[in-house]
């Protein structure tokens, strides 16, 4: 009996060690929400970096309703398990990489060898004296060659240089390369005579000395260097100018000095070369109002169109020099009497063409508007005229005497 009874208990033990080898796994099975049971089984990340080490989260297997876990599940959970367990985490050296530039931003390594370059430098500009200028020196054709003194408008400098260069590049100032011979011609003896003259004075002209002259230029001025105007054996005051209003103004009436030799006379073809001839210029009232105050001293005030009055012209010539026009009812300012020049130089500071000219109000756009015949002073020989009269058939010493009345050219 206590045979069998051992009998049957060691019978019950293998019995319970098949059983349990063979179903005894103790699984952990919950519902989910959405009805699906899971198995929690943890698998750990790999790392890839030994500065960090993370602990392994629980992944979710997802099973059918009712399934029971089957070999090849617990397999997987076991499989994974062990990997955890057994996985030796391999060590890489982690490189550091620059993060992405943004546009227009440049990478800077973390270590620069730092080059020094020299700077570059920069050689100072050379001074210059009052009597240099940029110009190029020139290089006279001998070492006889007359030497004449300007104050060159383009530098802004003093400039001395032999005649040849002073008196080309001058001419080009005043003129255009495509003037006609004579009239080049005629405007390099004025020219000459003009410097020469206020040279012997002690005074240095005031000229444009332009840098693009024309090889045609230099051959012409070679014709007639050292040639000037002179008036009873002396060499004259020369002046010139663009443009007349069809006739040149005399010396006395302009700067109240009688030059016999700076008269008046006529050159109606001015008219016919000068683009500019006739042409406009407008300014509000304010302007004008606010210019007439400050500089004659009068207040304007009441209808603009009736602020201005022409009262007479030289020889009382259609387009003609204005020598006495009324502002406000004014016909003086300041004790003298207010002409064309007035307007042109104080009021208006030069920016009228000329000193000949008509006016009206427009009330629409509340503006005066100039129109003027000619450009310039008007006194001696006009520039666009000498072209004309080269145009025409006259020779530079003509259209000199027709300008400069009773001279000699030599």
């Amino acid at each position: 009996m206590q045979k069998a009874s051992i009998g049957k208990i060691l019978l019950a033990l293998v019995i319970s060690c098949v059983y349990i080898y063979l179903f005894g796994i103790v699984q952990v099975v919950h519902v989910s929400a959405d009805n699906e049971r899971e198995i929690e089984v943890s698998i750990p990340e790999a790392t890839t970096s030994a500065e960090t080490e993370k602990t392994p989260e629980t992944t979710t297997i997802k099973l059918q309703d009712d399934k029971k876990p089957t070999l090849a599940d617990v397999k997987a959970q076991t499989t994974a398990t062990t990997k955890a367990e057994t996985t030796t985490s391999t060590t890489t050296v982690k490189k550091r990489t620059p993060a992405p530039a943004a546009d227009n931003t440049v990478i800077i390594p973390e270590t620069t060898t730092a080059t020094t370059t020299p700077a570059a430098t920069t050689a100072a500009p050379e001074t210059t004296t009052a009597e240099t200028t940029s110009a190029p020196t020139p290089t006279p054709d001998n070492s006889g060659e007359e030497q004449l003194s300007v104050y060159d408008q383009v530098t802004g400098t003093y400039y001395t240089a032999g005649a040849r260069e002073i008196i080309a590049r001058a001419v080009v100032g005043e003129i255009w390369n495509e003037f006609p011979d004579e009239a080049v011609k005629a405007q390099a003896v004025a020219e000459y005579t003009y410097i020469k003259k206020n040279n012997e004075m002690g005074v240095k002209s005031q000229t444009a000395l332009k840098t693009d002259v024309y090889d045609r230029i230099y051959k012409l001025v070679d014709e007639v260097l050292g040639e000037a105007i002179y008036y009873n054996g002396e060499m004259i005051q020369c002046s010139f100018f663009a443009s007349s209003c069809g006739y040149t103004n005399s010396a006395e009436n302009v700067w109240g000095v009688d030059y016999p030799y700076l008269r008046s006379v006529d050159c109606p073809l001015d008219k016919t070369t000068d683009p500019n001839w006739g042409s406009t210029d407008s300014y509000s009232s304010d302007y004008i109002k606010n210019a007439v105050q400050n500089t004659l001293g009068i207040a304007l005030t009441g209808d603009p169109s009736k602020w201005f009055k022409i009262n007479s012209r030289l020889d009382n010539r259609e387009h003609g020099w204005v020598t006495s026009i009324s502002v406000g009812g004014m016909t003086k300012a300041n004790g003298n009497t207010i002409d064309g020049r007035t307007i042109r130089e104080k009021v208006l500071g030069y920016s009228l063409k000329s000193a000949a000219f008509d006016l009206k109000y427009d009330k629409s756009s509340d503006k005066f508007i100039f129109t003027t015949y000619g450009h310039g002073h008007g006194v001696g020989m006009s520039q666009y005229g000498a072209k004309a009269l080269a145009e025409n058939g006259y020779t530079y010493k003509q259209i000199l005497q027709h300008y400069f009345t009773g001279v000699e050219i030599h």
